[in-house]
């Protein structure tokens, strides 16, 4: 193959190809197979749950991830209320009885409704040991007691690929660090982030940076094929 041809194939190969950093259901696969783009699709982070069991009652839990959902089903008759990031989040606690009391696009924002609707409340806050720091920050400015309590840990997968996507889907901001950390020269022409967060740290590692505006996967994944079709 001459090298012309040769550079042809990778542009086309490069521009039709998706790489996600989450691993997708057959659903979500088929939302990308079916434009006839190309789908690679792995976890960058592996997640371990935590030992977490109280006696005593969960005035009210604060979820800004799904993979906090577990604990809080160990814990069910133990929590009052439950609040949550992300209306993924929210459907998956319905699906299992609960009902979030607030739900909220950001952990930030999330941290300023609870703490004006309900400031005489009881916090718990079911995350890793590699949460952000903006919730309980804001907690602390405010002066009100925030119980934090680590429910899983989260271990990055260190996965290099030799070739460049038309678009990298990111969850959360860890994953992008761990994506960019394992491939240093690995640029996407897209950076499609899930939401604000991620996308504040993708912009540390990539030029063009594309935000979803529903904190879904299949939204992402969407917005993901909307970039490159406009490239």
């Amino acid at each position: 193959m001459t090298k012309l041809y040769a550079n042809i194939y990778l542009a086309i190969y490069m521009n039709s190809s998706i790489l996600s950093t989450k691993f997708l259901t057959d659903a979500q696969q088929e939302l990308v197979l079916n434009t006839g783009l190309s789908l690679t699709h792995y976890d960058v982070l592996k997640t371990k749950q935590v030992f977490c069991k109280k006696s005593t009652k969960y005035d009210h839990v604060i979820i800004t991830s799904q993979n906090a959902i577990e604990t809080a089903l160990k814990n069910r008759s133990f929590i009052n209320k439950i609040s949550c990031v992300g209306e993924t989040t929210a459907a998956t606690l319905r699906n299992y009885g609960f009902q979030p009391t607030q739900i909220s696009n950001s952990a930030l924002e999330l941290a300023q409704q609870i703490i004006t609707k309900f400031p005489d409340d009881h916090f718990t806050y079911f995350c890793s040991d590699q949460r952000r720091h903006e919730l309980p920050a804001l907690f602390l400015k405010e002066k009100i007691p925030l119980e934090e309590i680590i429910v899983y840990r989260s271990i990055a997968l260190m996965k290099s690929f030799d070739r460049i996507f038309a678009a990298v889907t990111f969850y959360s901001p860890r994953g992008v660090h761990a994506f960019a950390k394992a491939n240093p020269k690995n640029k996407p022409l897209n950076a499609v982030c899930i939401g604000e967060t991620t996308a504040s740290t993708a912009k540390k590692y990539y030029q063009k940076v594309v935000v979803a505006n529903k904190q879904t996967v299949e939204n992402t994944l969407i917005t993901a094929i909307k970039a490159i079709r406009n490239d």
